[in-house]
């Protein structure tokens, strides 16, 4: 029997602040590593967590310059340096884990493609984003082997936008810990009030204008606080600003970042889940609220529909006043706040990171024996 492949692993991408993408992959990797054909490999990242947990299975983890947390120069590097130190580590296949790979790769390339959103909504995306996926994304996903898409919405805008053939497309969810997010037998103390939550970064393609507006229109009937989680990011001074500036009706808390324990037990102790966004790749926040039994209410964006499936509540993205009216039915109806829970929690379950890493390494076996 012909030995396995030798994966080469480029996670580079994963630093502080840890958000999105970063999590996804660490998440999709810690469950990846110890599964047979990943011994052997080599890693390359400067995530602790990841370090350990591959070198514990038996996987290289060669050092890298400190200056690599910088985007700038973790472009550089995966450019000019990565190409090196795969054939260095005598890689057979190189799986990138986010938008972009060396477009001089020695070795073919299974590339995470999480979405294409800054080639086609540039406005919603922070500059320097928009200028490193105008450089690479579309030449990386081009070159690649094997691009895996998240949701069958964002390979179908590779395959509509960039021309690239069904054969080297896959659609691999991602995952969520179930066990982890689970609620508990006794709902969980919180300084909040009854409370709406929101999690994720604060920018413009989250829809949390949209947010607000439907919260100006139902506080005063649904009694409950509007929690927010999730740092500053882009384009959003003036959206800061009217949060600030809030004066009611209601009440918001901008939670900011908060711990790993702090957003279980947030996503627990809400009385539901809003997620408004009016792009995504897939949309985690939505499966994490739902394996904590938190009801659900989307934006009908085709990613996150697909993701949901029927266990949320779906109101047209953007649209203000749609998601008030979502709200007020839900708060008057407590059976149908039951009823989203269960579903949401049988929707989660579907969705396992052992099952995205056992999937994900079967692509990329395949493409290293194909070399």
């Amino acid at each position: 029997m012909s030995p396995s492949p030798r994966i080469a692993w480029d996670a580079t991408v994963v630093r502080p602040p840890l958000s999105g993408v970063h999590l996804s992959v660490q998440a999709e990797l810690q469950a990846m590593f110890g599964r047979p054909g990943t011994a052997g490999g080599t890693l390359f990242s400067l995530c602790p967590q990841l370090r350990q947990c591959a070198a514990g299975a038996g996987i290289a983890t060669p050092p890298l310059p400190p200056g690599l947390r910088g985007v700038a120069r973790r472009i550089l590097w995966q450019q000019t340096r990565l190409p090196a130190r795969l054939r260095q580590c005598q890689a057979d296949v190189l799986h990138a884990t986010a938008y972009t790979a060396p477009l001089r790769s020695p070795v073919p390339v299974v590339l995470n493609v999480h979405d294409i959103i800054a080639l086609e909504h540039p406005e919603l995306c922070s500059r320097l984003n928009v200028c490193h996926m105008r450089l690479l994304l579309a030449r990386s996903i081009r070159r690649a082997a094997v691009n895996i898409a998240t949701t069958a919405h964002v390979a179908d805008r590779v395959r509509h936008r960039l021309g690239i053939p069904a054969e080297r497309l896959a659609v691999v969810p991602l995952g969520v810990d179930a066990a982890r997010f689970a609620p508990p037998s006794q709902k969980p103390y919180s300084d909040h009030r009854p409370y709406l939550l929101f999690v994720g970064n604060i920018e413009p393609k989250k829809g949390l204008e949209t947010l607000l507006d439907a919260y100006a229109r139902s506080a005063p009937a649904l009694g409950l606080d509007l929690v927010l989680a999730g740092r500053p990011g882009w384009r959003c001074d003036a959206l800061l600003e009217r949060l600030r500036r809030w004066c009611g009706p209601g009440r918001i808390v901008l939670a900011g970042r908060v711990d790993d324990g702090e957003l279980v037990r947030l996503y627990q102790g809400a009385w539901a889940f809003v997620f408004p966004s009016l792009c995504e790749g897939f949309g985690l926040p939505v499966l994490e609220a739902m394996a904590a039994g938190t009801p659900v209410l989307h934006s009908d964006h085709p990613a996150v529909r697909e993701v949901a499936g029927e266990a949320g509540i779906r109101f047209p993205a953007g649209d203000g006043e749609a998601l008030a009216k979502a709200l007020r039915h839900l708060h008057a109806s407590p059976g149908n706040r039951a009823e989203r829970a269960a579903a949401g929690l049988a929707r989660a379950a579907r969705f396992t990171w052992e099952r995205r890493a056992q999937a994900v390494l079967d692509i990329l076996l395949a493409a290293g024996r194909n070399t």
